[in-house]
C-alpha cells in the first residue's frame, strides 16, 4: 500500500518467502528465536512462549482478530508504519517520511497519538502491540544482509 500511495519508494525489494525463517526455535541461553515468516496465529499458539512469555501472546492475542493473525507474520507486525494521517498525506510534512520536515501532528489532528514518552520530531505511535511486548521482554531483533552478515 505504501508503494501504490508513492509513500514508500523502495531502490529494491528482497523476497524472503524461500528462505527457512518459518521457525521457533530454541537458543542454547535459553530463550527463542522467532522466524521472520512465522505467522502470529502460531507464535501465540506456542506452548513455550505461552508459558515463558504470556505477554507476548496476550498482545498478539489481543491485537488482531484471528484472521489477521493467521495471515501476519512476524516481521510484517514488526514492521508496520504508523497509522498517522499526516504519513500518508504527502503535502503535509511529516518526520517519518521525510526527516527534518516537521511534524504536522504536534499542532494538528492528534487525538490517536502519543500522551507519555513524545519528542518534538513525531507524536505517532507505533501500531504493532507485538513490539510492545517484545520491548518490555527486552527481546533482540537479528538482521542479515545479503552478504550474510548480521546484526542485533
Amino acid at each position: 500500500d505504501l508503494m501504490k500511495l508513492e509513500i514508500e519508494r523502495p531502490a529494491h525489494l528482497v523476497d524472503i518467502s524461500r528462505l527457512p525463517l518459518d521457525r521457533i526455535e530454541e537458543t542454547a541461553a535459553g530463550g527463542l528465536r522467532v522466524g521472520a515468516q512465522v505467522r502470529n496465529s502460531d507464535l501465540a499458539a506456542d506452548p513455550r512462549v505461552r508459558s515463558r512469555y504470556p505477554m507476548l501472546t496476550q498482545a498478539l492475542l489481543a491485537g488482531a482478530s484471528g484472521q489477521i493473525r493467521n495471515r501476519a507474520s512476524t516481521s510484517g507486525n514488526l514492521l508496520q508504519r504508523t497509522r498517522c494521517p499526516y504519513f500518508y498525506d504527502r503535502s503535509m510534512p511529516c518526520n517519518k517520511r521525510e526527516q527534518g520536515s516537521g511534524c504536522a501532528a504536534l499542532q494538528g489532528f492528534n487525538r490517536m497519538h502519543a500522551v507519555l514518552g513524545a519528542s518534538q520530531a513525531c507524536i505517532a505511535v507505533h501500531p504493532s502491540d507485538m513490539a510492545v511486548a517484545m520491548a518490555g521482554l527486552d527481546a533482540r531483533i537479528e538482521t542479515i544482509s545479503p552478504g550474510g552478515g548480521t546484526r542485533t
